[in-house]
């Protein structure tokens, strides 16, 4: 028996205001939970709305021929050749997915570890400083014009990457991102991008030269002009030295 004068007193756990406010909370969430299944089935069918096809269809550069069928100019919206997967390098597929997508070949559409990390950082830094987003959605943002700076574009460009990998191989989304991205100074595309940095093919291009365009990707605008007075400056040797034959080669024809 309790001692005279003792009032008792429940757990904290049985009191009313604690039962009120656990009952809000669970409002809350369900309400939230609500909230998200319906915006992830509107989101799921607003990319099931996005043609996949036109990933393939790429504006290329056409080329003017003269009468000896040598190469007299180009003329294009947006400079681009594209290739086919087995000649894009190698080492340019690793460069990029290693700047770009370390967890390329193990995600599927988009890295959620990663989003999480980076929506950390951002808070802490007060700032968007990393945008977590895969070479897969990089290349439905590309694809389908997909630029604004909202949370509904980044979910729409999630839920359209996930498409798009259910739809193609490793390899093809490969292909299509490097026929695709931005290198600066106008080129579209790997295949442009050597040819126009580097004077060869893509498939020529050695180990260095690959991680030059891979780390052009982040900022294509910013970094084109030093890689570009960098190839200048490489290829001064080499032009010289054909100049001296070419003058050699007309004394000796005189």
């Amino acid at each position: 028996m309790p001692p005279p004068g003792y009032r008792f007193r429940r757990p904290w756990y049985a009191r009313p205001q604690f039962c009120v406010l656990a009952a809000i909370v669970a409002l809350l969430i369900g309400g939230f939970a609500i909230y998200l299944s319906i915006l992830a089935s509107h989101l799921k069918s607003q990319a099931a709305t996005f043609d996949l096809g036109k990933l393939e269809q790429m504006e290329s550069a056409s080329v003017i021929l003269d009468r000896n069928d040598k190469i007299f100019g180009q003329i294009y919206v947006e400079n681009r050749e594209t290739v086919p997967y087995d000649q894009l390098p190698r080492d340019l597929v690793n460069a990029v997915v290693a700047v770009e997508d370390s967890k390329f070949y193990q995600h599927n559409g988009y890295d959620l570890s990663g989003i999480t990390r980076a929506a950390l950082k951002n808070f802490a830094a007060g700032h968007v400083r990393q945008g977590a987003s895969t070479i897969t959605q990089q290349l439905a943002r590309n694809s389908f014009s997909l630029k604004e700076k909202t949370f509904h574009r980044k979910l729409l460009e999630i839920f359209l990457a996930r498409r798009i990998e259910e739809s193609f191989g490793k390899q093809k989304i490969m292909e299509l991102y490097l026929n695709r991205i931005y290198f600066g100074g106008g080129l579209y595309g790997a295949e442009a991008a050597a040819r126009g940095y580097f004077s060869k093919s893509a498939r020529e291009m050695s180990l260095s030269e690959c991680a030059t365009l891979a780390g052009l990707i982040k900022s294509p605008n910013r970094l084109s002009r030093r890689v570009s007075r960098s190839a200048q400056l490489r290829a001064r040797p080499h032009a010289r030295s054909r100049f001296h034959r070419q003058c050699q080669m007309r004394q000796l024809a005189s």
